[in-house]
């Protein structure tokens, strides 16, 4: 691999270089110098001839400030600025490209600024290398469907556990938007603890699954508004007629929820929907939600399957609570493994908080397991609780991938993960922020 810089371009690149150098002197021309593609009969008059075709071209460049190309040399190695390099691992940097042995990857500040093998990046001179001895390097890790995140001591479990970042979907207690906001807000710049990001309250009708209620399309889009002036990162819908025993729950309309999509894209932000059963599905791709939280376990039209993956809609599964229900879960794996078939895209999250029952605040080990069996390769489930996991939580810019130019959140861990995913739980390093929060390197 070929190192990437902060800047985007890759050292020692000479037509690069030179594109840059003609590119840099605006409203000047290059003179193309050429002789004579036929043979001359003397070389005297070759001679000549060429003496006199080099003058002309000589004063026609003065003439005009015509100036001849010229290469820029790279920046040295020691140019690049960065507090330490992290070397001597695999790096696979979430995008799903192959990985990269001997990996070196360079951090200033809270940003990566430089990722290459050592064959093509050299670590600044007095930069601090920490050699993780054949370890893979990971971006860290986000559960992209979590509840009652509003617990500091639970966002620290999560980024010592490598999940560096968590999606709350949906306020689901009595905490006011705004105090939840305010910890967003701090997760932000506090190291310590995994970044949150919140979709406020869960929209829905009055008696309905959720906490927020709308009773009508302009009410629905005025409520959106209000939430989205707040300062949330996203809004989610639900449709839920029934849970635990109960049923025949009121909906929200299609009107209601298109009012609630436009008014959500038209900011920029996301929306997600809630379901747990597959006849629901069809009128939450129709409303055009960005992803859908809960794979159903009951049946799920392939033509629907199929409008999501044409809208590229994802599926964050959330296997973890339909087995702490009781539900079928092979079931959920059937459903999940024929969406993946059509070409769908899948974010990692276990719906934490959001039922009875045992979750895990670190990786959650029985989501992959269960996206294995449906037939995910392990880079597809690294991609899943990562780049895509940042996709749906509108973060993609950011986070979710180790490019230069975003967040260093990273994860370590000894033993490759493309060849034993339990290797995910042998954690050497987390870096948050381009801080080491946890340091297990001997």
């Amino acid at each position: 691999m070929q190192a990437l810089l902060l800047n985007g371009s890759r050292p020692n690149d000479p037509i690069a270089e030179r594109a840059q150098a003609v590119a840099a002197r605006p409203g000047k021309k290059i003179c193309n110098r050429s002789s004579s593609a036929n043979p001359t009969p003397s070389s005297k008059y070759f001679g000549a001839t060429m003496r006199k075709i080099f003058l002309g071209v000589f004063i026609l460049c003065v003439m005009t400030g015509c100036a001849a190309p010229t290469l820029i040399s790279s920046p040295p190695p020691a140019a690049i600025e960065a507090d330490y390099a992290l070397t001597n691992a695999t790096l696979i940097d979430g995008t799903g490209a192959d990985p990269v042995s001997d990996a070196v990857l360079l951090v200033k500040g809270e940003r990566i600024v430089a990722v290459g093998s050592a064959a093509s990046l050299t670590v600044p001179a007095g930069v601090k290398s920490i050699d993780l001895q054949g370890a893979t390097i990971l971006p860290g890790f986000i559960n992209a469907h979590v509840h009652f995140a509003f617990d500091e001591q639970k966002l620290e479990t999560w980024a010592q556990g490598g999940v560096t970042t968590v999606r709350d979907e949906g306020i689901v207690s009595d905490l006011a938007l705004e105090d939840l906001l305010a910890l967003r807000d701090r997760t932000r710049s506090d190291s310590r603890i995994a970044r949150l990001v919140s979709a406020g309250y869960m929209m829905t009708v009055p008696d309905g699954y959720g906490d927020l209620f709308v009773t009508s399309p302009e009410d629905a889009r005025q409520k959106a508004v209000e939430e989205l002036d707040a300062g949330v990162d996203l809004l989610k819908i639900s449709l839920e007629n029934g849970y635990a025993g109960q049923s025949g729950l009121p909906l929200l309309s299609d009107e209601e929820m298109a009012a609630i999509v436009t008014a959500t894209h038209e900011r920029g932000k996301p929306v997600s929907g809630h379901i747990t059963q597959g006849a629901y599905l069809e009128r939450m791709v129709k409303a055009g939600v960005d992803d859908v939280g809960h794979i159903p376990y009951d049946y799920i039209n392939p033509d629907v399957l199929k409008a999501m993956v044409a809208k590229d809609i994802y599926f964050t599964p959330t296997f973890t609570v339909f087995r702490n229900y009781g539900a079928p879960i092979s079931s959920c794996v059937s459903n999940l493994r024929q969406f993946l078939k059509l070409g769908g895209k899948v974010a990692l999250g276990n719906d934490y908080g959001g039922g009875p029952g045992d979750f895990e605040l670190g990786i959650p080990m029985y989501e992959i397991a269960q996206m294995s069996r449906a037939g995910m390769t392990p880079m597809q489930i690294i991609t899943a609780s990562t780049l895509n996991a940042a996709h749906v939580s509108n973060l993609e810019q950011e986070l979710g991938s180790l490019v230069p130019g975003k967040i260093a959140d990273i994860l370590v861990v000894n033993g490759d993960p493309l060849t034993d995913l339990q290797a995910l739980t042998q954690i050497r390093m987390v870096v948050h922020n381009g801080i080491i929060i946890r340091d297990e390197n001997p």
